[in-house]
């Protein structure tokens, strides 16, 4: 106690410029520190959410890729499935040898089995005679043939065949009416030499050579089928959640831990038209080390911050003291609204100190009506920038923007040369982007009817169209598309919450037919880009909406409270001269009351200012708020204010903003109503609440006769009952008021529940 009392004392004998140095840099230290820190973890949660999109996206298009090249292992067991009448198994045998180790069938390098309906072998290669007449029923197509869209690869078999580890690719034999004889069974060796040169293993490391993430396939039963370290080969991962899924049908992206206990992000989907599944890792701290560069910035912004308001402050007090007869004038011009005053006074006494209130306040009222603008537009850059940010399928709010990226990353994604973005308008379609065009076709097409392109049947079908240019009716858009080259036009719609927008136009040199897959992936990407598109246009609209609404909130808050503050201290200020030539003691008096008057203006300005910034208000000291708020109101009239706020856990942005109205309205009252001559300000936590209770020693009134909407009591209520909270209002004639609000945490966690 005796060293903080010793501290205390030492901080009263410290000079002015100390105490405002100090004041000003410790909130400041805090806030940009609370700041810096939201802004990095927000970073990071973007940075996650793109990785997940990223990585699952790459994960899903690889076993696509993955599954094409498989299919191509189908085709030279298919020159022996089928045929105008059954062979006998000697014919078999000898089919075989013709095409295996050097042939048709050389893919296969464990060999190639022939069985019968019953799943007896009747035919192998190599030759195998201790194989002939063996029962392998697992290795026929499932239901005697496989479905149109499986191609017949097994999991891993292990000294199931002839004592080695193998996979199989199970083939019907059919004969002309399409009766199921049997199956031809090609098997692949599966062991780590295998995969340099097994041919099966030489496809999948064509497609995975050059990725910077680890990619792995397991079969049905979670082994693992293909890995780039082949010892890992037939491991078994079911247990691993990424692999649980997958072999569920799911397709996603998660955190979580590869084999070797290290963080990735993991993306995981089935392999089409197999049991197979495929799941891809990148490194967590690859994908977290894009996030240092805007680490470094913020720490430097965070250094700045402290560093240049110290520099700036430091320079200031040695340079605020003003004469009083300056003063006097230059009080008058800001009253009248001429914010362009400074003030110089050296005297080392009561008037230095309030001409460096008065040039503090009016350098803040410049600011404010000199960044008003900049500061609505960089508010509304940063909304931009984080519904850019949160966007799954557009980078940005701007409509040419999503229609130029969406445009790009459909063709790309589909290997299409050309294409061009429409917005619909008025049964009209208006050309927004266009890629590997010409100039002279796109002004052509600048503007279309809906009835006369591809698009408008895409629009009518609500999907994907495919239409040759030779389809079209005689028209000049059909001369153009010719002169162009072109043959076959993709119409994509773009839709949203079954609205119809527009339309992807994708167009091809040479004649194009959609798979299903494709035609799915179009359908998908259209209903994105739709909803991004209705996206920017609501923040269009909302964009100009905002601007009005917090330009005219300003300037009714300046008028009502700053303007008129300002005007009783210029009166003051007019008279503090005479006073002391005839009474000195009044002339103190008075000046002490145009401290207040000046500091209770300050306040207040910080006040606008900070909710000019709706995120500043929730990021602040909820503590800080309530006194600030009491120091505004109280400074607009002779009340004393006396404050006891406690440390209180961070509250809900709702909560907060509810109890700081609360406090707001309830200390307007106290100034305009109450006659007080002192208010008092309570906030604490007591038995799992929050507490906030305002008292003044005015002159109260009689409860029963005050109607409901009177002194703003139905607003308060509303806002307490909005969060969950109790307030009481209790007043007496000639015994103050006291309004008091109690927010329970657990009961409103129960109501959200």
């Amino acid at each position: 106690m005796a060293i903080q009392e010793r501290g205390r004392a030492r901080f009263r004998r410290a000079g002015l410029g100390a105490k405002i140095i100090a004041w000003f840099l410790i909130p400041t230290a805090v806030i940009l520190a609370a700041v810096g820190v939201l802004a990095f973890t927000a970073a990071q949660r973007a940075t996650e959410e793109l990785a997940l999109a990223r990585t699952q996206d790459r994960t899903l298009l690889l076993a696509n890729q993955l599954s094409a090249a498989l299919t191509a292992f189908r085709q030279p067991l298919g020159q022996h499935a089928l045929g105008p009448q059954p062979l006998t198994p000697q014919a078999q045998q000898a089919a075989l040898e013709a095409a295996w180790p050097v042939g048709t069938l050389a893919a296969f390098d464990a060999g190639v089995l022939v069985l019968d309906r019953d799943g007896t072998v009747t035919a192998a290669v190599p030759a195998r005679y201790d194989l002939i007449g063996a029962s392998l029923p697992e290795l026929l197509p499932a239901g005697g043939a496989p479905a149109n869209e499986d191609l017949g690869f097994s999991g891993l078999l292990l000294d199931r065949v002839a004592g080695l580890d193998v996979m199989a690719l199970s083939r019907a034999i059919e004969d002309m009416p399409g009766q199921v004889l049997g199956a031809v069974v090609g098997l692949f060796r599966v062991e780590p030499t295998a995969t340099r040169t097994s041919e099966l293993y030489r496809a999948i490391w064509e497609l995975y050579i050059g990725r910077r993430e680890v990619a792995y396939l397991v079969d049905s039963q979670g082994r693992i089928v293909f890995h780039p370290d082949a010892f890992l080969m037939g491991t078994a991962v079911a247990d691993r959640l990424p692999v649980e899924r997958a072999l569920a049908g799911q397709t996603g992206a998660m955190r979580t831990q590869d084999l070797d206990g290290r963080e990735v992000v993991a993306g995981y989907t089935p392999v089409p038209r197999t049991s197979w599944a495929l799941i891809t890792e990148d490194s967590w701290a690859d994908v977290q080390s894009t996030s240092l560069p805007y680490l470094r910035f913020i720490v430097a912004l965070l250094a700045l911050g402290v560093v240049i308001p110290i520099l700036t402050v430091t320079f200031g007090v040695r340079r605020m003291m003003q004469p009083l007869g300056r003063l006097t004038q230059a009080a008058g011009r800001i009253a009248a609204g001429d914010f362009s005053q400074d003030i110089e006074a050296r005297s080392g006494d009561e008037l230095e100190v309030l001409a460096g209130q008065f040039n503090t306040m009016a350098a803040e009222l410049r600011a404010s009506y000199a960044t008003l603008e900049q500061r609505v537009a960089d508010r509304t850059q940063e909304l931009a920038t984080l519904n850019a940010v949160a966007a799954v399928v557009s980078r940005s709010l701007a409509l040419d923007e999503i229609m130029e990226a969406a445009l790009a990353q459909t063709m790309e994604a589909l290997q299409i040369e050309a294409g061009a973005a429409f917005q619909l308008e008025n049964e009209t379609l208006h050309l927004v982007a266009h890629r590997g065009l010409s100039g002279a076709f796109a002004a052509e097409v600048r503007t279309l009817p809906l009835d006369l392109s591809a698009a408008g049947q895409a629009v009518a079908a609500a999907e994907p169209v495919v239409r040759a240019v030779d389809e079209y009716p005689d028209s000049i858009l059909k001369g153009l598309l010719r002169e162009e080259g072109l043959a076959t036009v993709i119409s994509v719609p773009l839709a949203a919450k079954g609205q119809m927008l527009g339309a992807l136009d994708l167009v091809t040199h040479q004649a194009r037919v959609l798979t299903g897959e494709e035609r799915s992936l179009l359908a998908a990407i259209g209903q994105q880009v739709g909803l991004a598109v209705v996206n920017a246009r609501l923040y269009e609209e909302a964009e100009a909406s905002a601007a009005a609404e917090e330009r005219n909130r300003l300037a009714r808050d300046l008028h009502d409270a700053v303007s008129q503050t300002l005007f009783t201290a210029s009166l003051i200020a007019d008279v503090v001269p005479q006073l002391w030539e005839h009474d000195p003691n009044e002339a103190r008096r008075q000046l002490e009351m145009l401290r207040r008057l000046t500091r209770g203006a300050q306040a207040e300005m910080r006040t606008l200012l900070m909710e000019l910034r709706p995120a500043a208000l929730l990021e602040a000291n909820f503590g800080e708020l309530i006194g600030q708020l009491g120091r505004a109101a109280t400074g607009r009239a002779e009340i004393d204010l006396a404050l006891d706020v406690s440390e209180i856990p961070e509250l809900p942005p709702d909560v907060k903003v509810a109890l700081y109205r609360i406090a707001q309205e309830a200390l307007n009252n106290v100034v305009k109503h109450s006659g007080a001559a002192r208010v008092t300000v309570s906030l604490f936590v007591m038995d799992g609440a929050v507490e906030l209770h305002i008292c003044d020693n005015g002159r109260g009134f009689e409860m029963t006769g005050v109607p409901a909407g009177h002194f703003g009591l139905s607003t308060m209520r509303e806002r307490a009952e909005g969060i969950g909270a109790m307030m009481e209002l209790r007043s007496a004639p000639g015994a103050g008021t006291c309004v008091s609000a109690v927010w329970r945490v657990d009961t409103t966690q129960e109501a959200v529940e």
